[in-house]
């Protein structure tokens, strides 16, 4: 009655095992029984193309739990995907073939095996235009989909990947960002027996709306979803090939052209919050800087920064990474040449330039932000230590009739922050203020405040992880006993008045004890 994975069989085929024709069975009893009324002739297979065994299959109307499909008595199988999403790979089948009738297109849909189950990957080609649609539905690592893309470029004029849910890795990612603007991203909502597809575009901050295959169009440069527009298209086929020949033997450019060139890539890049290779960059602002050496690589990036350690900007190559994400060694040669110091090991450089990303992302993001502040290196090549105290207090002497006025440009710093840290340890110290001893209360407000501030000013993840530390800290505030209110501290004058008034008050009460006494 369930799969060899221990799940109840959702899906199967109508008509004999090698149907391509998926169902799921409704799960309520009431629906169950008006879908037999309706087909009453239907019969249901664990088929081939949901990677079954091929044998007949029965459904199961209960009134007490959930239906479902159930094998013979004393049959085998070892299909492992049994879900509603088991047969997604059908559903979408059906759905190109009614939208390419409609849309008078001469195309076929095919499933393949990578390795994972018949329904890893469908392949839409429209024949006459040599066009191709992969929709990826197994994850598929970078190199992979690197090797994949080429081999079916070479036989298309366009070809568009349109990614599945948890199935494009980040690098697969950052290179379509760069070079499209966008990714292409697939969903199934389940409607009756049946699954329909939903397409949308994403970008690295913002995406389109989830709409039908039948609100999107196959144009001459390929699949286009509503709202989204490609930064930049070169088509994978022979026109592509032509470029690539081109790429192989670029012509070369002035230093000034490969100068501003790289800048705007590496500008690009950082509005759209994205870390690119060199070979990245390098399909962005030419062909003519792939094949640059380090020492090449460096003398060009430290003329695209060569103002930022005096003014304090972002450095842009910080941005650049490596395959495995880290960034490469020559930009520490950038860093000290540029004027912000020399990072000792690969540890340091990386910090330093995570710092850097996160700023010009800042900085040249839509819509733009407060930058954190630059990490300063020591002299020894570390991390420095994060002053927590502000500067000394300016003064300045205001000259007016009758001397000189000390006028103080900044309110001093109230007592109960005197130890406050900066903002990148400030979610520490609202962890540490909850479990020290004395007057914790007071100053995990005060540390409250200071929060509130340094949000405008932090990147992500650490805005996420310091707005979650606050919700904690405010929980914790509520929950501690009000403290009792403190009794205002007199002056000397004020106690000797009070004294007084007591030693005149006991005389009167001693007079008056006499007096009646007396009577």
């Amino acid at each position: 009655m369930i799969g060899s994975d221990g799940r109840l069989v959702q899906t199967a085929v109508i008509g004999s095992r090698n149907s391509g024709r998926a169902i799921i069975l409704p799960t309520d009893a009431d629906e169950l029984t008006r879908w037999r009324r309706r087909h009453p002739a239907y019969t249901y297979w664990c088929g081939t193309q949901l990677g079954g065994c091929g044998n007949e299959l029965s459904d199961r109307l209960y009134r007490d739990k959930v239906c479902h499909f159930a094998h013979r008595p004393h049959t085998s199988c070892h299909r492992t995907a049994t879900g509603a999403a088991s047969a997604d790979h059908l559903f979408i089948k059906d759905d190109l073939a009614a939208w390419a009738g409609r849309n008078r297109l001469k195309g076929r849909a095919t499933s393949h095996d990578l390795g994972t189950g018949p329904g890893d990957a469908v392949d839409f080609r429209v024949g006459a235009a040599r066009q191709h649609v992969r929709f990826q539905f197994s994850r598929l690592a970078h190199a992979e989909w690197q090797q994949a893309r080429r081999r079916l470029s070479s036989d298309a004029a366009t070809l568009d990947w349109v990614f599945g849910p948890g199935t494009a890795q980040p690098e697969t990612m950052e290179e379509l960002y760069d070079e499209y603007g966008y990714l292409l991203r697939f969903r199934f909502e389940t409607q009756g027996a049946v699954r329909r597809i939903r397409l949308r575009a994403e970008e690295p901050r913002r995406s389109t709306d989830w709409v039908p295959l039948d609100a999107c169009a196959m144009t001459p440069a390929g699949l286009r979803v509503p709202g989204a527009e490609p930064r930049r298209r070169s088509g994978p086929g022979p026109a592509a090939e032509a470029g690539a020949r081109r790429a192989a033997a670029p012509v070369r450019r002035s230093r000034e052209e490969q100068v501003l060139a790289l800048k705007e890539a590496l500008v690009s890049a950082a509005r759209f919050r994205t870390r690119p290779t060199w070979e990245a960059l390098a399909r962005t602002a030419g062909g003519d800087l792939a094949g640059l050496s380090a020492r090449d690589r460096v003398s060009l990036l430290v003329v695209v920064d060569q103002d930022c350690g005096r003014k304090g900007s972002p450095l842009l190559s910080a941005l650049i990474r490596t395959g495995e994400g880290d960034p490469p060694s020559y930009v520490g040669d950038v860093v000290a040449a540029v004027g912000c110091g020399v990072p000792a090991t690969p540890a340091v450089l990386k910090r330093w330039c995570q710092r850097e990303a996160d700023r010009a992302f800042a900085v040249h993001g839509v819509p733009s932000r407060t930058a954190p502040p630059r990490l300063p290196l020591t002299l020894d090549g570390q991390i420095a230590a994060q002053q927590s105290a502000e500067p000394a207090q300016r003064e300045t002497i205001v000259h007016v009739q009758g001397g000189p006025v000390l006028q103080y440009a900044a309110r001093p710093k109230p007592k109960g922050l005197a130890g406050v840290p900066g903002d990148t340890e400030i979610r520490v110290a609202l962890r540490n203020a909850r479990q020290k001893r004395g007057p914790r209360p007071r100053y995990a407000a005060a540390l409250m405040a200071r929060a509130e501030e340094a949000l405008t000013r932090l990147p992500e993840p650490q805005r996420t992880e310091l707005v979650a530390e606050m919700a904690t800290t405010r929980r914790w505030l509520d929950s501690q006993p009000d403290a009792p209110a403190q009794k205002p501290k007199q002056s000397r004058r004020a106690k000797k008045a009070a004294n007084a008034r007591k030693a005149a008050a006991a005389k009167q009460t001693a007079r008056a004890q006499k007096t009646q006494q007396g009577k």
